[in-house]
């Protein structure tokens, strides 16, 4: 579906002010049957500014006008921070409002396009990846309603296409043409998902045996692809069949082991034990040490949510000693800074450690190293093994 937005949306929004003058609006209701809380995203920003909260069990109701061409997806374990740092779904704006900016790719999504010349075209799309299940249902009962979904792709999710607490697709796992149905792979006869390994083709399937009738790769229009003539209502439902999934985050408060997942007989470490101001962090063979001992705590952290990271000898916190990837980890005296303040995000097994200075970078093992002493970094995240970190 994403092929179709990106390539008729102009033709579409044309058409529309040269022929649908003052067509009626569509009622849109927004629905949350999960049992956690759902913050959903809008772009274009026509609802609260592009972004709101919405607890279980809740819904809202607002008019999209005749020619809106556009998305709602729902981002998860969202703070307080400004703009809002998200498990899933992450936009850009400020507080919870995306204001005009779209969701990270990875987030399922419910797309429209109201009266293109007389017909609405919906889906929705799994093609970036899956976090919520999401279904749709038209009051015009001889539409289409793909209103069945469950999140039993996230629970079967390949661990290599695993991120936190979504799935990520192939295509935005891997970015190659042939998850992407691009290039070579760029037509309905070439991009052959008979074609792809086992495990990315699993992806597929599961979405399809799922999600009936939602799409689940680029060329996936027979199945995925709606239309209904104007002037249906829509009510967009995340969890359709009502689910737990994904968890809320973990409460880290206390001591711990930190390991990391391309060196698991290693823990962070606290170099030679000291609390000097600047004491290189690093990774050392597991010694039970109060220096590979870590105390977290998120009372009073800002960002809401995220959390220090203390030494146990004191006061003294890993801190990404400067907002750009390649900066080292340090030990300095907790101090309330931005650097000093983690947010844990679920990977696989282990956690991505994201700095509050620069939620884009990840806390990393220098080169992938895996000796006494390797130090300790931030860098741009790729969802490595030596990015991923349990915390024991």
């Amino acid at each position: 579906m994403k092929r179709f937005f990106s390539a008729r949306a102009c033709l579409a929004a044309l058409v529309f002010m040269l022929c649908a003058g003052g067509a009626a609006a569509a009622e849109f209701t927004v629905v949350n049957k999960c049992s956690y809380t759902v913050y959903p995203g809008i772009f274009p920003a026509t609802y609260q500014n592009g972004g709101w909260q919405m607890a279980p069990g809740t819904s809202v109701s607002f008019n999209l006008p005749s020619g809106w061409i556009g998305r709602i997806w729902g981002r998860t374990n969202c703070n307080s921070a400004s703009p809002a740092q998200c498990s899933t779904g992450q936009c850009g704006g400020t507080g919870l409002q995306c204001a005009g900016t779209t969701g990270q790719a990875g987030t399922s999504l419910a797309e429209f396009n109201i009266n293109a010349n007389g017909t609405d075209w919906y889906d929705v799309s799994y093609v970036d990846g899956f976090d919520n299940p999401i279904g749709v249902s038209l009051t015009n009962g001889s539409c289409s309603s793909p209103n069945a979904c469950t999140s039993a792709p996230l629970d079967s999710c390949p661990v290599n296409l695993r991120h936190g607490n979504e799935c990520l697709s192939p295509c935005t796992a891997d970015n190659t043409d042939q998850f992407c149905c691009r290039g070579a792979f760029g037509t309905q006869a070439t991009c052959v998902v008979a074609n792809w390994p086992s495990l990315e083709a699993s992806y597929v399937t599961d979405i399809h045996n799922s999600c009936p009738g939602q799409y689940a790769y680029a060329y996936d229009d027979a199945n995925g692809l709606h239309t209904c003539q104007t002037g249906s209502n829509y009510t967009v439902t995340f969890c359709p069949g009502g689910t737990a999934t994904p968890p809320p985050p973990a409460n880290l408060n206390g001591a711990h082991q930190v390991v990391p997942q391309s060196a698991t007989g290693s823990r962070l470490d606290d170099y030679s034990a000291s609390t000097a101001t600047g004491n290189t962090i690093d990774i050392w063979g597991a010694n039970g040490t109060g220096a590979q001992s870590w105390v977290f705590s998120n009372a009073g952290v800002v960002p809401t949510g995220s959390y220090n990271i203390a030494v146990s000898f004191g006061a003294y916190c890993a801190t990404a000693s400067a907002p750009s990837s390649g900066s080292p980890v340090t030990l300095q005296p907790c101090n309330g800074s931005a650097g000093q303040a983690w947010s844990a995000v679920r990977s696989g097994n282990g956690y991505l450690l994201h700095p509050a200075s620069n939620p884009g970078l990840c806390m990393d093992v220098y080169a992938n190293g895996t000796a006494n002493g390797t130090p300790v970094i931030v860098w741009t995240c790729n969802d490595g093994a030596n990015e991923t970190w349990a915390i024991n």
